[in-house]
């Protein structure tokens, strides 16, 4: 009786084992407009990842250049399809799947209005769609999603960004997930930016030492 008793609590404690490594491996998705084509700040998180060993999948196909809030919305409302690793997959199951999300929004729409006196309306009604997004992903996602957040690089945006920063972060706490500030980032690294305004190789590295502290936190609770 107690060699069988022991029998057990070693299977046991090898499926608890399995069960902590099957449970440290992640699916990460992210969502949005990629920031830069190439090697953006997810190609690093994904990397980050390899390193550890834990990356399950890392699935971007859902991820273009230019995209809004609305653009969000419709996707997932319509489940649209993508091929990840030669097999299909919905976004709304990608969303249910992933362990990490990462999200960056263009916002060349805020920045087209700059100079006007409605662009603090506009980005409250911005807000509002916002809210709708993450309410949306939060039907499907439970687990880690990160926002990143937005930067300025002339004193004529500061306060634009700033107050558009300051509204998305309120959404995010109210809906669990993590807003990673960047403006610091560019603001201290102005090299982080080409003569055009995109952000390079080294910008690109940052962010994703930005989002990986924050994950670390979460993810992997270190």
């Amino acid at each position: 009786m107690k060699k069988i008793l022991i029998g057990c609590l070693i299977i046991l404690l090898v499926f608890l084992i399995y069960l902590c490594n099957m449970d440290r491996k992640v699916y990460y998705l992210t969502l949005g407009d990629p920031i830069s084509s190439g090697k953006n700040y997810s190609f690093y998180i994904k990397n980050y990842f390899k390193e550890k060993k834990v990356l399950e999948k890392y699935v971007d196909g859902f991820a273009a250049s230019n995209v809004r809030i609305y653009d969000l919305i419709n996707d997932i409302e319509d489940n649209k399809k993508n091929m990840v690793y030669g097999k299909e997959i919905t976004l709304q199951n990608a969303l249910i799947k992933a362990d990490l999300v990462t999200i960056y929004i263009d916002i060349d729409d805020v920045l087209q209005r700059i100079e006007s006196a409605e662009v603090y309306d506009y980005i409250d009604n911005l807000t509002s769609d916002f809210e709708e997004l993450l309410k949306l992903m939060r039907e499907y996602c439970k687990e880690d999603i990160v926002f990143v957040g937005y930067y300025s690089v002339s004193e004529s945006t500061d306060k634009v960004i700033e107050y558009l920063n300051k509204k998305y972060e309120e959404v995010c706490n109210d809906y669990n997930v993590s807003f990673v500030k960047t403006n610091d980032i560019f603001k201290e690294n102005l090299n982080f930016l080409d003569y055009e305004g995109n952000i390079t190789d080294d910008g690109n590295q940052a962010i994703a030492r930005e989002v990986i502290a924050t994950i670390n936190k979460t993810v992997f609770n270190t």
